[in-house]
């Protein structure tokens, strides 16, 4: 298994990829491209940021389907999470054996098949896996990181992290714990960090013996469990968030912590649904 790319909704793909392209260092990797899948056909195009792939989808104009029935459900926002494989029959089986639940699955002539974890088995996340014919052979590299950002993790919001972990430690290889749950220093939250596939998953949690106030609480009580936000370190933090105020987009809780690493985050009511974290510096939490 490996991590591939997180997946956004839309409503229109150009605008979204302008947005990104605009304020962050994005490369495109795929263009605009009408894709037919068992869930219906869509629009989808991708781009590379700090090593990492972020894909926009669209419904066609003409006959809306899934994406427009999520953006009606939830709004615009993080859709789903993408692994590759190599061999896709065995981890259905599994997954299938452990109770989990499998939807969407199709294979094509090419030697290409896919499927998706329901996010109701998946602590809110969406995942889909898909096989990839010659996977070692094939495999679009990120390209090298130019120092420019760097896209650490995606966070989940979840009621109980240590859940999380042994689900993912049991369905998905390679992992590896980061960091064990843990408050955060305020003690407003916990957090915890994976390695899951090659890629940082954060998970946050409500306090024990919290109040159902806190932020995690909050966010699961009206949305469920699932994606909370991403989080991109960035070499030019200052400038960066400067041309985000200039160009009229909404930046929120800028912090400055003990070590004099700053941090902010990107309303996701200017950002296509989205929350962006931004820091900047290395962080290790």
């Amino acid at each position: 298994m490996r991590f591939d790319h997180v997946s956004i909704a839309v409503k229109s793909i150009d605008r979204a990829a302008e947005f990104f392209t605009r304020y962050f260092p994005a490369i495109q990797r795929s263009p605009k491209t009408r894709d037919d899948q068992v869930s219906g056909a869509f629009y989808w195009q991708d781009f590379h940021l700090g090593g990492f792939v972020v894909e926009l989808i669209e419904d066609l104009p003409e006959k809306p389907g899934f994406v427009t029935k999520f953006i009606e459900k939830h709004g615009e926002g993080m859709h789903h999470l993408s692994i590759e494989v190599n061999h896709l029959d065995p981890i259905v089986e599994k997954l299938r054996a452990g109770g989990v639940r499998v939807v969407d699955e199709q294979k094509y002539p090419s030697g290409s098949a896919t499927a998706f974890i329901s996010p109701r088995s998946a602590f809110g996340a969406l995942i889909q896996f898909w096989q990839v014919p010659d996977f070692d052979a094939v495999h679009k590299q990120n390209p090298p990181r130019d120092g420019r950002a760097r896209f650490d993790h995606v966070s989940l919001a979840v009621r109980d992290i240590n859940q999380a972990y042994s689900f993912f430690t049991n369905y998905f290889t390679p992992t590896s714990i980061e960091h064990e749950p843990h408050l955060v220093d305020n003690g407003t939250f916990a957090l915890g960090h994976m390695q899951i596939a090659g890629f940082k998953i954060e998970f946050i949690q409500s306090p024990a013996g919290g109040t159902n106030n806190d932020f995690v609480a909050k966010f699961i009580n009206r949305y469920g469990e699932g994606m909370h936000h991403i989080t991109l370190v960035l070499a030019d933090f200052d400038g960066t968030v400067a041309k985000l105020k200039a160009g009229g987009v909404r930046i929120v809780d800028e912090s400055t912590n003990w070590r004099g690493e700053k941090e902010a985050y990107v309303s996701p009511r200017d950002a296509f649904g989205v929350l962006i974290q931004l820091w900047s510096a290395e962080q290790d939490q």
